[in-house]
């Protein structure tokens, strides 16, 4: 090949690198994130299903016996049931949200210092408001205890951590209440982002009140909706909620919902870490999941607004 034809071979690739050259290379660095971050840990996971491995001794294949273990681990099955009763927050989050964000929605003043005060339970570490709700609810000098002593409510103060369902509606409404604040923000984009001819046209018909939000709001906001719903539903169900620091599952794993477990299979629980029964329940964990977000977009395609 002469010198002149292996220019003309190069050209195509060379205005293919000065055309998407640099796309690609901003791309690189996300694509390389996510190998390493996302494909390498699912791939190691699916690796150690068939795994013992402690950390200390060798690894050693065992097949299936931790699937074996899995159907026989009544912990796990329960947790999964309070995984699922766990996501009944959404209930009392996504109203609140939602009717706080039609209020700042609207001319209400000083409703930017509102918004400012209902997300920072969201900006702060949950971790932090966690602790400061365990120093609340102590049954010796917590504040709320005191508060109700003193309103002569109760006569004697109430262990709110240490019983199975009031340690359970504990994390369950400090969970609600760090997460609310930023469904209201998403539901106010999807508001603000409705024309206000439409209500305009709405005002002539004599349509107000709960009439606009049924008719008009909650359909231009089909799309919005179904993603908020989505996400919050995806997130409880993948959550430990605050009940890492609140009880750490207790008491007798009465809040040791799903990846609490998890968690505990990998740094220490009652039979001690097992990296490859950790990764059988949480692939098997993901795999519900997954399952469900299908059903989930299935069920809710009506939702999903075209203008």
């Amino acid at each position: 090949m002469t010198p002149a034809a292996s220019v003309r071979a190069l050209n195509p690739f060379r205005l293919f690198c000065r055309k998407y050259g640099a796309a690609y290379l901003m791309l690189l660095i996300p694509v390389c994130c996510f190998v390493l971050f996302s494909l390498y840990p699912i791939a190691w996971a699916v690796k150690y299903v068939f795994y013992y491995y402690d950390g200390v001794r060798p690894e050693r294949f065992t097949g299936l016996a931790n699937f074996q273990r899995l159907m026989d681990d009544q912990v796990y099955w329960s947790s999964l049931w309070k995984q699922a009763l766990f996501s009944l927050k959404i209930i009392l989050e996504l109203p609140l949200a939602f009717m706080l964000a039609l209020l700042l929605s609207s001319q209400l003043r000083g409703k930017n210092a509102f918004r400012a005060m209902f997300v920072m339970p969201y900006i702060l570490p949950a971790s932090t408001m966690a602790l400061v709700v365990y120093i609340l609810l102590n049954p010796y000098n917590g504040g709320l205890n005191q508060l109700l002593l003193a309103l002569n409510l109760i006569d004697q103060p109430i262990a709110f951590l240490s019983g199975g369902w009031t340690a359970f509606v504990s994390g369950m409404v400090l969970d609600a209440w760090q997460n609310f604040g930023i469904n209201m923000l998403l539901l106010l984009v999807g508001l603000t982002s409705i024309p206000k001819d439409v209500y305009e046209s709405a005002d002539i018909d004599g349509a107000t009140g709960w009439t606009r939000v049924r008719y008009i709001s909650l359909p231009m906001m089909g799309r919005i909706l179904q993603m908020i719903l989505f996400l919050s539903i995806l997130g409880t169900l993948k959550s430990m909620g605050p009940f890492l620091v609140l009880t750490d599952g207790g008491p007798n794993h009465a809040t040791e919902l799903t990846f609490l477990y998890i968690f505990h299979q990998f740094f220490g629980g009652d039979a001690g870490t097992n990296y490859g029964y950790g990764a059988t329940v949480a692939v098997f964990t993901a795999l519900i999941l997954v399952v469900i977000s299908i059903a989930y977009f299935k069920l809710t395609k009506k939702m999903d607004y075209h203008n």
